[in-house]
C-alpha cells in the first residue's frame, strides 16, 4: 500500500496537469475571495471570519478533486497496468484505500496555501487577532470530510473506465448529484419522507454544521459511512465478473444493509462539539426542552431570500442552522420553506402576497444592492410565518435599533435567533392564554389611551379591564395586573387587595408620575408647575422594595419640541430645540428584559431607589438615564424660556439615574401583623410572604400612553411611542411587549435574549489604505509558493534520477 501511495504523489506532483489543476484551484479561489465583487469577498463583507472561503469550496472542489482523481484508476487501465497491481500480494479494498489516501493528501497539500487567507483575515482583525480561531480550524477539519466523499467519488468514477476525461465528467456530476442533487428534488413538492431521505443522502446538508465548526456525530458518520461505500464500491468492480460471484453479491448486500443501520442509527444519537469560542451554534436546555415538545409537525415559511448583502446572508444561514439543530431535538418534523415574493412572476399577485406579509407583522426593509444597471433599492421581508395546528405566527428576525449601525444590528439580530424562534414555538404550543388586566378607578389611563399596547398584547394574552373588586374576588383569573398612571389616592383597602394578590403569585407592572405636571398650562403659554403627586403608593412600594423620588429629571439625550418663534401675529414659525424634560430612556443592556431595545420615549420622568432589607429580593435597573442628566426637585416651574436659557451643560452630570426597576423574588406584605378588620378582611387571611413572583416599577406613566385625538365621532389614536417632531417611533411598545413577556415567562426563555456573540470585525481603515498589498498577496503568493515548490520537487527529482 504504501508503495503505491507514493507512486500516486509522486506521479501527480510530478506531472504538469496536477499543478495546473491545483493552480486554478488557488488562482479561482483567491480572486473570488479577495479581488472580485460579490458574496465570497472577504474585504468587502467587513467580517474577520473565512466563512466565504468554506462556502465556496465545496464549488471548487468539484473541480479540483476530480482532477486529481480522473487518472488513478483510469491511466492503470488504459496502460494495461492494473493486472499488474491485481496481482500484488494486496486486496483489492487496500489497493483502493491506497489510491484513496493519496488523493486526501494532494488535496490537503492544494488546500495548504489557503492559510495565508488565515494569516491575512487574522491580522487585518479589528483587533488583531480578531478571527474566531477555534471555528476556522473546526471548518477546515469540515472541509477535510467534505473531500473525503469527493476523492472516494474520485476513485469510484476512475475505476469504471479507461478515459481520464470521462472519468472526471463522472466524477464531477455524481459529485454534483451528492453535494445538491438531492436537495433540488427534496425541495419540489414530494411526500415529507421522501423528502428527509434525499436530503440526508445530500453532502450540503450535512456539511452546513460543519463548515461552521461543528462536529456532529451523524454527519461524521454521513462522511466515512459514504466514503466507505464508494471505496467499497470501487473494490467490487476492479475485477471483471466479481459481482456474479455469489460470495461478494452477499457480501455487498450485507455491507449495504450494515451501513443503512449505522446511518440512519446515528440520527438517534445526538452529539455535536462546538468549536467555536462563544458557542454560538450550540443550543440552552430550555431549547432543548420546548423543541423536544413540540406536539404537532411545524412548517416555518421563510421570505428572507435573493441577492443580499454579506449581513443579511449570515443571518439566513443562522436562521436555517438554528432551525436544523432544533429538528435533530424535536419529536415533530420543522420543515422549512423559502419563499422569495420577487419571484413571482405575476405582479398582481406578488403585490397581495406582500400585502399579506405587512397585515400579517412581517417587517420589510429597504435593501440596496448593485446589478447591471447601477445601484437598486427593493423591499426584503427577513421575517418568517410560524405555523402548528391550524395557528400561525410571524416572526422578524431582523432587528431595527437605530442607535447601532448595520453590521451591530445584524449581529444583535444573529443573537435573538433561537429566542424568535423558542417563542414562537411556545406560542404555538401554548394550550391556555394568559391574562393580562388594566387596572381601573384611580383615574388610571382610559382604554383609548393604552389601545396600541393593548392590541399588541392580543395577539398573545386574553386582555381585561377590571377594578379591584373584581381583582380581590378573581385573583387566580389574571397573571399580570398593570397599574398605568392613577391619578387618584388608593383607598387601603384597595392596596390590600393588591398586596394579597402579589402574595398569591401575582405580577404587576406599576407606572406611576410621582410629579405631576400641567401640560395644558404649557400649551397655553411658557411655563406651568410640578408638584408632587401622592397617591398613598409610597408605604406599599418601599415595603416591596423602591422609593419613587418626588423629582423631575433633565437629560441632554432627549426629544426635540417645536416651538412657534414667529412674532406675535405673524405667520407661524416653527423651530426645533431639544426638550431637556423629555429624555431618551436607555434600556439596560445587562439585563435580557432590556437588551437591545431602542431607546424609549418619555416625558416629565421622576427617578427611582432602590432599598435595602429584603434580601429575598433581587433588584435591576432596567430603564435609565443617559450618562448626562440632573435631577430638578419639587415643586418646581417648567418653562419653555429654558430652551432660549438651557441649563449650562456642566450641571448634567449624573449619568444612568433608574427609572424603570425589576424586582424578582419573595415579597413581604405590607400588612405584616397589622388589623385588617377595620378594612373588611380577617387578619387570619393575609399572607404575610409571597411566593416567588416578579414585578417591574417604571416612574413614567406616559411610557404606556399613546396619544388620542377625541375631537372625531369615535376617537383615534397613534402609535405607541410616536414622536411627531422627530417622525419616528421609539422603543416603547417594545419595552413594554418584552416586560410582560419577561413577567409571564415560568420557563426562562427569555434569558436566551442575554446569549452574546462577539462581534469581529476588519480594520476598515487599515484595509482600505492596504487593499491592494493584501488582495495581490492573497492571489500571488500561494500561486508562487506552488511554482517554487513544483520546480525545487522536480529539480531535485531529476539530480536524484541522472545520479541513479
Amino acid at each position: 500500500m504504501y508503495s503505491l501511495f507514493k507512486k500516486e504523489i509522486k506521479s501527480f506532483l510530478g506531472s504538469l496537469i496536477g499543478y495546473l489543476a491545483v493552480f486554478v484551484f488557488l488562482l479561482v479561489s483567491a480572486l473570488f475571495l479577495w479581488v472580485f465583487p460579490g458574496n465570497y469577498n472577504i474585504p468587502d463583507s467587513g467580517y474577520a471570519t473565512l466563512e466565504p472561503l468554506f462556502l465556496l469550496a465545496p464549488w471548487l472542489y468539484l473541480f479540483l478533486v476530480p482532477a486529481i482523481t480522473m487518472r488513478f484508476f483510469a491511466d492503470e487501465k488504459r496502460s494495461g497496468t492494473i493486472e499488474i497491481l491485481l496481482t500484488r500480494p494486496i486486496s483489492d479494498f487496500q489497493l483502493v484505500l491506497a489510491k484513496f489516501l493519496a488523493g486526501m493528501v494532494l488535496v490537503v497539500f492544494s488546500l495548504a496555501p489557503t492559510l495565508l487567507y488565515f494569516l491575512s483575515v487574522y491580522y487585518l482583525g479589528n483587533p488583531v487577532g480578531s478571527i474566531d480561531a477555534g471555528a476556522t480550524w473546526g471548518s477546515f477539519f469540515g472541509l477535510f470530510f467534505l473531500a473525503t466523499i469527493y476523492v472516494a467519488i474520485g476513485v469510484f468514477s476512475s475505476s469504471i473506465t479507461d478515459n481520464q476525461i470521462v472519468s472526471f465528467i463522472l466524477a464531477m456530476a455524481l459529485s454534483f448529484i451528492f453535494y445538491l442533487g438531492f436537495e433540488f428534488i427534496a425541495s419540489s413538492e414530494i411526500p415529507y419522507l421522501l423528502e428527509q431521505i434525499l436530503l440526508w443522502f445530500s453532502i450540503n446538508e450535512h456539511y452546513l454544521s460543519a463548515s461552521r465548526g461543528v462536529i456532529d456525530l451523524q454527519d461524521v458518520v454521513y462522511f466515512l459511512g459514504m466514503a466507505f461505500l464508494f471505496l467499497y464500491a470501487t473494490s467490487l468492480l476492479l475485477r471483471k465478473g466479481k459481482l456474479r460471484s455469489k460470495k461478494h453479491r452477499t457480501s455487498a448486500i450485507f455491507v449495504g444493509l450494515a451501513a443503512l443501520i449505522v446511518f440512519f442509527g446515528s440520527t438517534n444519537f445526538l452529539f455535536r462539539i462546538d468549536l467555536t469560542v462563544d458557542k454560538r451554534y450550540s443550543l440552552s436546555p430550555v431549547s432543548k426542552q420546548i423543541a423536544s415538545e413540540i406536539p404537532e409537525p411545524v412548517s416555518v415559511e421563510f421570505f428572507l431570500e435573493g441577492e443580499l448583502e454579506p449581513g443579511l446572508k449570515k443571518l439566513q444561514r443562522e436562521v436555517f442552522e438554528k432551525i436544523a439543530v432544533l429538528n435533530s431535538y424535536a419529536d415533530q418534523p420543522i420543515r422549512i420553506t423559502i419563499t422569495d415574493p420577487y419571484r413571482i412572476g405575476n405582479k398582481e399577485k406578488r403585490e397581495e402576497l406582500i400585502e399579506q406579509l405587512y397585515q400579517k407583522g412581517i417587517q420589510p426593509t429597504s435593501f440596496r444592492h448593485k446589478n447591471e444597471q447601477g445601484v437598486s433599492s427593493k423591499l426584503i421581508f427577513p421575517g418568517a410565518l410560524i405555523r402548528m395546528g391550524g395557528k400561525e405566527v410571524a416572526v422578524n428576525f431582523l432587528k431595527n435599533n437605530q442607535d447601532f449601525s448595520g453590521l451591530y444590528n445584524i449581529n444583535h439580530s444573529i443573537e435573538s435567533v433561537e429566542y424568535e424562534l423558542i417563542n414562537a414555538f411556545q406560542q404555538l404550543s401554548r394550550t391556555k392564554r394568559s391574562t393580562v388586566a388594566f387596572l381601573e378607578g384611580h383615574g388610571e389611563f382610559d382604554m383609548y389611551q393604552v389601545m396600541d399596547f393593548a392590541n399588541s398584547l392580543s395577539g398573545d394574552f386574553d386582555v381585561k379591564r377590571i377594578n379591584t373588586d373584581i381583582l380581590g374576588k378573581y385573583a387566580d383569573n389574571f397573571e399580570i395586573l398593570i397599574v398605568a398612571g392613577p391619578k387618584e389616592s388608593f383607598a387601603e383597602a384597595d392596596k390590600f387587595i393588591i398586596d394579597q394578590y402579589i402574595m398569591n403569585g401575582g405580577k404587576v407592572v406599576w407606572l406611576i408620575d410621582p410629579v405631576q405636571v400641567n401640560t395644558d398650562s404649557l400649551s397655553r403659554g411658557f411655563r406651568t408647575f410640578a408638584f408632587p403627586h401622592d397617591i398613598n403608593l409610597g408605604d406599599q412600594l418601599f415595603r416591596y422594595g423602591v422609593r419613587l423620588n418626588y423629582e423631575l429629571l433633565q437629560d441632554v439625550i432627549c426629544a426635540q419640541i417645536a416651538v412657534n418663534t414667529a412674532p406675535a401675529g405673524a405667520q407661524p414659525q416653527y423651530t426645533l430645540h431639544p426638550w431637556y424634560y423629555s429624555p431618551l430612556l436607555i434600556p439596560s443592556d445587562n439585563h435580557p428584559l432590556s437588551r437591545n431595545l431602542n431607546k424609549v420615549f418619555s416625558e416629565y420622568v421622576s427617578s427611582i431607589d432602590t432599598v435595602s432589607g429584603n434580601g429575598k429580593l433581587q433588584k435591576s435597573v432596567i430603564l435609565s438615564t443617559s450618562p448626562y442628566a440632573r435631577r430638578v426637585k419639587s415643586p418646581s416651574s417648567v418653562s419653555l424660556q429654558n430652551i432660549d436659557n438651557p441649563p449650562a451643560r456642566e450641571l448634567f452630570t449624573e449619568a444612568f439615574i433608574p427609572v424603570g426597576v425589576l424586582i424578582e423574588g419573595t415579597f413581604t406584605s405590607l400588612y405584616q401583623n397589622r388589623m385588617v378588620e377595620q378594612l373588611g378582611f380577617s387578619s387570619a387571611s393575609v399572607l404575610n410572604e409571597s411566593k416567588p413572583t416578579k414585578m417591574v416599577v417604571i416612574a413614567d406613566a406616559g411610557l404606556i400612553a399613546n396619544k388620542v385625538d377625541y375631537s372625531g365621532t369615535s376617537p383615534q389614536f397613534q402609535q405607541l411611542g410616536y414622536d411627531r417632531v422627530a417622525n419616528r417611533v421609539w422603543g416603547n411598545k417594545e419595552f413594554l411587549m418584552n416586560t410582560i413577556f419577561y413577567l409571564n415567562d415560568d420557563r426562562g426563555v427569555m434569558q436566551l435574549r442575554n446569549r452574546t456573540l462577539k462581534l469581529r470585525l476588519l480594520d476598515e481603515v487599515r484595509l482600505r489604505e492596504e487593499k491592494a498589498l493584501w488582495q495581490w498577496l492573497n492571489v500571488l503568493a500561494p500561486i508562487l509558493f506552488l511554482s517554487v515548490f513544483g520546480v525545487l520537487y522536480n529539480f531535485i527529482r531529476r539530480r536524484r534520477y541522472a545520479r541513479s
